[in-house]
């Protein structure tokens, strides 16, 4: 691809770049050049919300549909990114919803990702999960979901589009599920 054609991934997070790509670009290659961009970490939040690889790229890959037809309409969107986490936050809660899962996923991922961080013993691996998951038991939805969209490094503002609140009830999610943990974990003495 030439340096013309190539996206600046500043523009693709803007209604801007999306704008100026239409007029020089196919939508299909706009669409496709953001997958290519954005599929993975789509994928590891949609797995961490509902624990399968499988319906996690089936989410995935409804979201960008789903944008392509907002786009094709002309539809307004300001930020990408959040857009799309949005759309597949949604998806996967309808999912969760539909087949009456637990949220638990949620907090298997964030084990594994914490062993996938440690190399120990199969013993330490043991006590560590059960810590994470005893410690994610205490968080409320809300928590949960802002710790691990901060986890994927999206911004306060990028998680309140996501679930729809604002960036100050972000602030305080991820205050209120951070002070739980250091209460949890604080030195017994």
């Amino acid at each position: 691809m030439d340096r013309g054609t190539a996206l600046n991934l500043a523009q693709v997070f803007s209604f801007e770049g999306v704008d100026d790509r239409r007029r020089t670009q196919p939508l299909e290659e706009t669409i496709a050049e953001l997958y290519a961009t954005m599929r993975v970490p789509l994928l590891g939040y949609a797995y961490q919300v509902v624990g399968s690889t499988g319906e996690a790229e089936d989410l995935v890959q409804i979201a960008f549909l789903r944008l392509f037809d907002q786009l094709r309409a002309h539809a307004e969107i300001l930020n990408l990114r959040s857009w799309l986490y949005r759309v597949v936050h949604n998806l996967a809660i309808d999912q969760l919803r539909r087949q009456g899962k637990q949220e638990s996923a949620v907090t298997e991922w964030l084990a594994q990702r914490s062993l996938e961080a440690h190399s120990s013993s199969a013993e330490d691996d043991l006590i560590r999960r059960q810590s994470i998951a005893h410690s994610l038991g205490i968080l409320n939805v809300r928590e949960r979901y802002c710790l691990v969209l901060r986890a994927e490094g999206l911004s306060y503002k990028e998680i309140a589009d996501v679930l729809s609140i604002s960036a100050k009830a972000v602030s305080v999610y991820l205050a209120r599920g951070l002070k739980k943990f250091e209460v949890r974990h604080a030195p017994q003495g």
